[in-house]
């Protein structure tokens, strides 16, 4: 972004390269306040900065009050990267109420003091801008974004279990709507710039190369700051209709209410984090600014040294670590989808929408549609909420093409076999793919039963073939299991990591078994959810406990949501592996009978109505049992402790590295209740020798399926704290 005329001696002098910040003042009075930190691809604000931008801030304060500065503008030195957040190892460092508090007001103030010159001043943002970047764009009078698709900007401070403390619960609801700021901030999401203009948040979006010229024009022109009625509340029923819910304290007080209940029902009390946003947000709204924002900062010191946050501090470097060293392999520029489908389908487009040329075959038309079909809504859905253009979308799409022949395998770097769940098939389709691909492609199957092992005997090149798990639905759920097989070489496990990390997914490497690591681990636990089910237990009563507990949705409605004719066929395959074997279940197999498949079918455990409603069904089979009820707890501890146990087996057997990477892969491929950090330090949390005891009792009692493995015998898992990597948010 160094698009300007040299500056003054004085902005010279005062540039820092060892920071990362520089001042230019141009010869028009316009200054520019530079991010751009040495060796770093993203920007990140720290303590250290913070000093530094403060000292800039001050000079320009005085140059303006001389009358040498006319505005001031915010800018990166990074190609399409604004500022990554604030540096996370600050947060993990924090210990105690008053050192939390403290790094809060320090950012806090840093930004008052932007925002208290006397001069226009213009954030120019071209690329990420998350967390406390998004806040010193607030401080700004003018916020304008560049054109330019990877843009995210907002505040996901919730998802590491903290609230914004540089101000965000303070200015943001005074710039835009309250609704949307109670949105921006309770659900972390990021928005692209046309979203952002949409709402008022960013004043402008421009080309990428004109956005410091742009921002030089508004420092100029000297508009009056303040809020605007943004684009979307434009017209005279939007603005009666913003004026009803929230321009008056009735309709202030329902739409605070209503966020209190969206949390509850959401969290289920367990993240303080959301809650204590809305306190921020609500009394911000009848307060000075400065008392505010010290009220923000006592809240922000309560969630920063809660244990919540912690954990969820901890799986956010886990992420990172998982992630790190994606640039040791090769890089996928085409794709074969072998397979079509939905999760074919799925494949396709996250790979096209992150630049890969794919071709998917399938033997029959039907599925190839199918396939076409979810990536072509996938895609339309990402241009409809904004996130990209059409032109974007229209190239994305166009990156996909498909084919019931072999032609175009044999240009392909990494084939994707995504066939049936028969061994006999895959056998088939792989050996013919191998054929037709050159003999450097990596071949990769995303089965979730089979071994790696099994299928690679019909491989003349076993060495280029391993696992690659996707779960479903592909665009959303973050993990993908890279599965190393006994002949997997090196380079081809290393071309995967990049490929998943590129599509902006986390890879964790794992062994090679049945079910690999995640389904080895789900099974059990489900399993136990319909032996409970069969003893007496209602589906309300399993499913409401866990969910209780921390889980995303309860074992049995997730049953529905997965298939139970697949459900049911994959625990037939994975249930030999264990050593006390899984107690035998009878509900599930009757419903597929019956053609109860679950959601995909409108019958199961719910009833479903196809637009995401699902409402348990009394017709299930009577249970074969005399058992009461169990309370909430146990039926809890039978779960999950059963996923425990198998969790600790697959580490005794080397199916999965060390506790951390099992705690990821759970946490991204299950819903495990992130909030718990895992469910070794669960474990942990608890206490691992309360736990044996407890396991040792519901062994006594269930048989021997909770009998402790091994790998439980140890007091930790994590034998220091949580990793304290510096990364940004």
């Amino acid at each position: 972004m160094r698009d300007r005329e040299p500056g003054s001696p004085y902005g010279a002098r005062l540039a820092s390269d060892a920071v990362g910040i520089s001042l230019d003042i141009d010869e028009d009075g316009i200054a520019v306040i530079e991010f751009d930190q040495p060796g770093a691809p993203h920007n990140r604000l720290s303590s250290v900065l913070l000093e530094r931008f403060v000292e800039l801030v001050t000079a320009v304060r005085s140059q303006a009050d001389a009358g040498n500065v006319q505005g001031v503008i915010i800018a990166s030195g990074k190609a399409d990267s604004f500022i990554a957040g604030l540096d996370v190892a600050e947060i993990a460092g924090a210990r105690g109420l008053t050192a939390a508090r403290s790094g809060s007001r320090r950012g806090q103030l840093a930004f008052d003091a932007l925002a208290d010159l006397p001069v226009t001043t213009v954030a120019a943002i071209n690329g990420t801008c998350v967390g406390g970047a998004t806040e010193l764009a607030l401080a700004c009078d003018f916020r304008l974004a560049a054109d330019n698709e990877e843009l995210k900007i907002g505040l996901p401070e919730v998802q590491l279990g903290i609230i914004p403390g540089f101000g965000g619960t303070q200015r943001l609801p005074r710039l835009i709507s309250l609704e949307r700021a109670l949105s921006m901030v309770l659900s972390g999401r990021l928005l692209g710039a046309r979203e952002a203009h949409r709402i008022g948040l960013v004043d402008e979006v421009v080309p990428g190369p004109l956005l410091l010229q742009q921002a030089a024009r508004w420092c100029r022109r000297r508009p009056e700051p303040g809020r605007r009625v943004a684009p979307e509340d434009r017209g005279l029923w939007r603005r009666l209709r913003r004026w009803a819910t929230e321009g008056n304290p009735i309709g202030r007080a329902a739409l605070f209410r209503r966020a209190d209940a969206d949390v509850t029902a959401r969290t289920k009390g367990h993240h303080p984090a959301p809650r204590k946003a809305i306190r921020a947000i609500r009394a911000g709204l009848t307060m000075p600014l400065d008392a505010g924002l010290r009220f923000e900062a006592d809240l922000v010191a309560e969630t920063v040294i809660s244990t919540e946050s912690r954990n969820l501090v901890g799986l956010f470097f886990l992420r990172q670590a998982a992630r790190r060293g994606a640039s040791r392999g090769a890089r996928v520029r085409r794709l074969v989808v072998l397979g079509a489908g939905i999760m074919g389908g799925g494949i396709a487009q996250v790979a096209a929408h992150a630049g890969v040329q794919v071709r998917i075959k399938d033997v029959e038309r039907a599925p190839l549609a199918v396939a076409l079909r979810v990536a072509r809504r996938r895609f339309a859905s990402l241009r409809r909420r904004g996130r990209l253009s059409a032109a974007a979308a229209a190239e994305g799409w166009g990156r996909i093409s498909a084919t019931r022949h072999y032609d175009g395998f044999a240009r392909s770097d990494l084939v994707i076999e995504a066939v049936v769940e028969e061994l006999a098939i895959k056998h088939e389709v792989l050996a013919a793919a191998e054929k037709a691909a050159g003999p450097t492609a990596v071949l990769a199957t995303n089965t979730s039963s089979l071994t790696v092992a099994s299928m690679a005997v019909a491989l003349e090149r076993p060495e280029r073939f391993l696992g690659l798990h996707f779960f479903n639905p592909v665009h959303r759920m973050p993990l993908v299991e890279i599965v190393r097989g006994p002949e997997s070489a090196d380079d081809a496990v290393c071309l995967a990591h990049r490929f998943v990390t590129e599509l902006g997914k986390v890879p964790v490497v794992v062994g090679d078994a049945p079910g690999f690591f995640v389904n080895r681990v789900l099974v059990p636990y489900v399993n136990e959810a319909v032996v409970l089910l069969e003893q007496g237990n209602s589906v309300t009563a399993i499913d409401e406990a866990l969910e209780s507990f921390g889980m995303p949705m309860g074992p049995l409605r997730l049953l529905d949501e997965i298939g139970l004719d697949v459900a049911t066929k994959v625990t037939a395959l994975i249930a030999p592996t264990y050593d006390a074997g899984l107690p035998a279940t009878s509900t599930a197999a009757s419903l597929v009978a019956e053609g109860r498949l679950g959601r995909k079918s409108g019958q199961g455990f719910y009833s479903h109505d196809g637009g995401g409603n699902a409402a348990p069904v009394a017709e299930l089979p009577a249970p074969d049992s005399d058992r009461d009820p169990l309370a909430p707890v146990d039926i809890v501890d039978r779960c999950v402790l059963a996923m425990l146990n198998a969790a600790a087996g697959a580490l005794g057997a080397g199916i999965v590295a060390s506790a951390p990477q099992a705690d990821l892969a759970l946490v991204l491929g299950t819903g495990f209740a992130p909030f718990r950090g895992g469910i070794f330090r669960y474990a942990e949390s608890r206490g691992v020798e309360a736990v044996r005891d407890r396991m040792a009792e519901l062994s006594e009692r269930e048989g021997s399926r909770f009998q402790p493995v091994a790998a439980l015998d140890r007091r930790r898992f994590y034998p220091g704290n949580w990793p304290t990597r510096v990364e940004t948010l």
